[in-house]
């Protein structure tokens, strides 16, 4: 026994060096075109869910249903579901679909070989409900001419007959976009994609037109059509990471302008009887985009990208006006000629110099230059009266940010971050040429105790302009010690804290607050002041093993102070905003029989008051307050049938309410020379139910 057990190990030895060369060489290399995963699924064929039922709205209300597609009354179908294929050879399919019952329904398909080629088919709606309270007087609402019946026009809005001829408008878009696109490997590490987009958007929205001081809101029609395309071809690398594309878009407008009968009678200008609007018009947007990233080690990583555009838009100019009895001069041309080139670029390089220390530095390039060609063009105010002549402003501008920071992790419980923001904007044609903004930021990350982790932000940034100057061309002439807020001088300084308890290992607690500060010092009139105070807390709890339970509080304080001049010379008054949102919520998953019954509910209130204060120095009474109102309550319930089949069921209650001062109780006639649309305060109470039968497969 001995013997033959060191003939055995003598020749396990003896083996080693051949099947070490052997592992070495390429003939004995295992064969591994059979080879399988005895353990892991094969998902072949077809599998998904079908959702089938029905649903009721209580009420309409365009508030509720501005977009979700619920925004009117009685019953709908409840259409939704998934589907995915997987073949032989890696071919596969995905379908998606929700809402086909609403307005806002979406189809999208993909499918293709995977690591070889993709197709892309999507078509979705989103619906935009404007107003279901509109009256107006006009007729041909929805086309491009808006007449009025007998009786006007009148002086006032009191004169006119509007009792009898005030009709009721709903003022809604709805948009449509078909997408198809593809993708495809090609050789050498490069994929190719195409995709094109259509999209229309129809309805009507509300506008306004004006004779003098007189005016009327307007029911302007949409007819859009918007057409878009992308074309890449990308490049992947072990280090080397590059893209070429283009993007281009064109948009119609199906109408070129809005015509419409004064409603106001002008004994001055008798022939002040129609009035146009020029409406979007057509324009075309063309982009070539290239980037590149590289892997210089596992520790540097730099990328850059750089994308010129060009607009353009030369669409036929309208007549000056519709008023025969003005003498106006030619126009300089038969249309604008408008035309804008862009040049964006970004450069981004980041660094471990170390396991502790990274740098990072990110520079941003945007240039807008419109090259629009200058004319003088010959003014009409409000189809009435002849002005000065005017010259249009093609602004341009150019911004240049530079972000560098550097991220220091002292231990596995610390980190720490530090950065230096600057922005510098060049404008032509506006009050300031050149501006800078210098932004100094901090922040750092610790887990204080074993439970408990904290972060916290500070940033001190200030913004300084060249000389304000008066804008050209600015008829009348602005106030010279008017300070526009977005070019003003501006100190500004921020905090923002973060802590995160486990205070259990089932109940998680967040706390956070943020502030900003504002300050405008340098404006005599304008903008002075501004803070916004942000607090909120969240909490999580896992209260049993099929329960859990989630909470959240948010309040926000935003406010602001300014001056004004009512006679063009220093300021002689003061305002101030203060606008407040609080909002609190709850929610509960329970799976009230295991693998069987699943429920669960969300309920979220939201107040908002605005506060307007302004003081002349007399004794004023101070504007009304704002307010709005929501509650929000949901059920669902899931319950499985049997293995495929399973009963979906969910109700919906929304009560909203408003308070507006600006438009409770002004109806069409209300104000003597402004004929409005009378629309009122949105106020709801909605339930929403729903039942469906889900089929899995």
């Amino acid at each position: 026994m001995k013997t033959s057990n060191q003939l055995l190990l003598f020749s396990m030895f003896a083996a080693l060096p051949v099947t070490v060369a052997a592992a070495d060489g390429d003939a004995a290399k295992p064969d591994t075109s059979k080879w399988e995963c005895k353990l892991c699924p094969a998902e072949k064929g077809w599998s998904g869910s079908v959702d089938v039922g029905a649903g009721n709205v209580s009420d309409k209300s365009y508030k509720f249903g501005e977009y979700n597609g619920l925004n009117k009354q009685g019953g709908y179908f409840v259409g939704d579901g998934s589907a995915r294929f997987r073949g032989d050879d890696t071919y596969y399919w995905n379908f998606n679909a929700s809402d086909l019952g609403l307005e806002s329904r979406s189809l999208d398909a993909e499918g293709g070989r995977q690591g070889k080629y993709k197709l892309i088919l999507k078509f979705d709606e989103l619906p935009h409900s404007l107003s279901d309270s509109a009256q107006t007087p006009f007729i041909g609402n929805g086309g491009t001419s808006l007449k009025l019946p007998a009786g006007f026009p009148a002086p006032t809005t009191g004169a006119m007959p509007l009792a009898s001829t005030l009709q009721s408008v709903d003022l809604s878009t709805q948009r449509k976009r078909l997408a198809a696109g593809g993708s495809w490997l090609g050789t050498s590490n490069w994929e190719y994609a195409v995709r094109f987009r259509h999209e229309t958007k129809d309805g009507m929205k509300r506008t306004a037109g004006a004779f003098f001081a007189n005016s009327a809101q307007l029911v302007e029609p949409v007819d859009y059509v918007t057409d878009q395309v992308d074309v890449s071809a990308a490049y992947t690398g072990r280090r080397l990471q590059a893209k070429l594309a283009y993007y281009g878009s064109l948009f119609r407008n199906g109408n070129d302008a809005l015509t419409w009968q004064n409603p106001f009678i002008v004994p001055a200008v008798p022939a002040a009887g129609i009035g146009q609007l020029s409406l979007p018009p057509d324009n075309q947007f063309h982009q070539f985009l290239a980037s590149a990233g590289y892997q210089f080690s596992d520790r540097s990583r730099a990328s850059a990208d750089i994308a010129w555009g060009r607009m353009t838009q030369n669409e036929g100019f309208l007549a000056s006006t519709q008023n025969a009895g003005l003498a106006v001069g030619a126009l300089p041309g038969s249309s604008l000629n408008g035309r804008a080139a862009t040049l964006d670029a970004n450069l981004k390089l980041t660094s471990a110099i170390t396991q502790q220390l990274r740098l990072n530095a990110i520079y941003t390039h945007n240039d807008r230059d419109n090259q629009t060609p200058q004319a003088t063009y010959a003014s009409v105010s409000t189809d009435m009266f002849l002005g000065a002549p005017r010259t249009n402003l093609p602004y341009s501008f150019t911004q240049d940010k530079l972000k560098l920071s550097a991220d220091y992790r002292f231990t596995s419980l610390t980190r720490a971050s530090a950065g230096f923001d600057h922005d510098r904007r060049k404008r032509t044609f506006q009050e300031v040429d050149t501006s800078n903004e210098d932004t100094l930021w901090g922040k750092i990350s610790t887990r204080a105790l074993d439970t408990v982790d904290m972060t916290l932000k500070l940033a001190h940034g200030e913004r300084k302009g060249s000389a304000y100057q008066a804008a050209p061309g600015i008829l009348p002439p602005e106030n010279p010690l008017l300070r526009k807020y977005n070019m003003a001088n501006r100190d500004r300084d921020s905090a923002a804290l973060r802590i995160d308890i486990a205070a259990t290992d089932t109940i998680n607690v967040g706390i956070g607050a943020e502030s900003s500060k504002d300050d405008y010092s340098d404006s005599a009139i304008g903008l002075t002041s501004g803070r916004d105070l942000g607090l909120n807390a969240d909490v999580t709890w896992m209260v049993a093993e099929q329960t859990s339970l989630h909470l959240f509080a948010n309040r926000q304080e935003i406010k602001s102070t300014q001056r004004g001049s009512q006679t063009y010379s220093v300021a002689d008054w003061t305002g101030e905003n203060k606008d407040t949102i609080n909002t609190l919520g709850i929610g509960v998953k329970h799976a009230a029989i295991k693998d069987k019954l699943d429920i669960g509910a969300d309920y979220a209130v939201s107040h908002s008051r605005s506060d307007i204060k302004v003081n002349t120095g007399a004794s004023n009474s101070a504007f009304p307050n704002l307010s709005t109102s929501l509650d929000s309550l949901k059920l669902y319930a899931n319950y499985r049938l049997k293995d495929n089949w399973s009963l979906l069921g969910g109700y919906w209650y929304e009560r909203y309410g408003t308070r507006n001062w600006m438009l409770e109780g002004v109806t069409p006639g209300t104000i003597q020379n402004v004929l409005t649309l009378g629309e009122q305060t949105p106020r709801y109470n909605v339930n929403v139910i729903r039942l469906a039968v889900r089929y899995r497969f």
